[in-house]
């Protein structure tokens, strides 16, 4: 883009004529060299070669008016068609103001570049910090889930060591309850042979001193035929009762007879006594695992019912003999008195 300025030459060797040459203006000048008021105005070169004349001549003050108030207008029309073109070509800020901005502008994107450059040092530290310190983090992390990994494997190894220890104590455990559950059936058996053999040295003793040669039982003990029977008259649930019995080498009495229902029966008058018969299992058997069956005349009038309404639960599944002899079904927590047999010595 050029600027073109009106020059008017006059002088006095033309007559006055006047001519008019372009000038062109440096679009590239400092930005610095005008001020946003002079960038609106073309820079005009006014030459004044009519002021003297070739031979030296000095013109008159009157010519010399002249000539200036004519360039004077010239130059006033120029810069008014400047400004217009100027306008026309941009309506807003002049084409220096918008290739050169102002100090102010430049001082403000300098300062906004500053701390741009600042911020990115300061950042770009702090992340190398922050990479140096992640790095040594993933580092102890990776080491204590190593250290874990390998407590893990051990703890699992000691847990099956361990496992196998229980198993092997649970076997150690298992076989002494057996040998000890064996050596007890021993001892019973060998304490009933030796009591049975006290019996019947006893019974033999006896014999010798009466001179006879019948059979007989413990002192306290009633026989009949070839049975030993002793009862108590203290009140304890059937299988306490029958745990008493075994415990002195006997059992409940199993009676196998009308005869031997008689006989026990005059022995245990007026009290409720227990016999080694029940139905525990649904049927009734003594307590030898002997089946019975059973015949009303053992039984008294409606027995056995299986009675529920005495509220102690469930229904009534052990015999023991009425105050009568008859038998009578009950409940097996009742606390009734019981009788023993054993097998004389003979």
């Amino acid at each position: 883009m050029q600027g073109l300025t009106r020059v008017v030459i006059q002088n006095n060797r033309t007559g006055g004529h006047q001519v008019e040459k372009p000038s062109l203006t440096n679009p590239l000048a400092p930005c610095s060299a005008s001020s946003p008021d002079s960038d609106m105005q073309a820079s005009v070169f006014r030459v004044f070669p009519g002021a003297w004349s070739r031979s030296g001549a000095r013109v008159t003050m009157s010519q010399d008016y002249r000539d200036l108030t004519a360039v004077d207008v010239e130059d006033d029309d120029d810069e008014i068609q400047l400004r217009k073109a100027s306008q026309k070509r941009s309506p807003g800020l002049s084409w220096r103001q918008r290739i050169c901005p102002s100090r102010r502008l430049v001082l403000i994107l300098l300062g906004v570049s500053t701390i741009l450059t600042i911020a990115i040092i300061v950042f770009g530290s702090k992340g190398s910090q922050r990479s140096s310190q992640l790095s040594g983090m993933r580092d102890t992390l990776t080491s204590l889930n190593q250290s874990i990994g390998d407590g893990i494997v051990s703890l699992q190894q000691k847990g099956t060591d361990t496992a196998t220890k229980i198993t092997q104590l649970e076997a150690k455990v298992k076989k002494l309850t057996e040998e000890a559950e064996a050596a007890k059936t021993r001892l019973l058996s060998q304490m009933t042979t030796l009591q049975r053999s006290f019996r019947g040295m006893n019974c033999d003793l006896q014999n010798f001193k009466n001179n006879r040669t019948e059979a007989c039982c413990p002192k306290g003990w009633d026989i009949f035929r070839k049975s030993c029977y002793w009862e108590s008259r203290l009140g304890r649930p059937w299988e306490e009762a029958k745990a008493d019995c075994e415990a002195r080498d006997a059992h409940l009495v199993i009676i196998n007879s009308y005869e031997e229902q008689r006989f026990v029966a005059v022995r245990v008058r007026p009290q409720f006594m227990w016999i080694g018969l029940s139905d525990a299992t649904g049927s009734w058997k003594w307590v030898d695992g002997t089946p019975y069956t059973v015949r009303q005349s053992d039984w008294a009038p409606g027995q056995p019912d299986n009675w529920y309404g005495h509220g102690l639960g469930g229904g009534e599944d052990c015999a023991h003999l009425h105050h009568d002899g008859s038998w009578n079904d009950d409940h097996c927590s009742r606390n009734y008195g019981w009788v023993c047999e054993m097998e004389a010595v003979d």
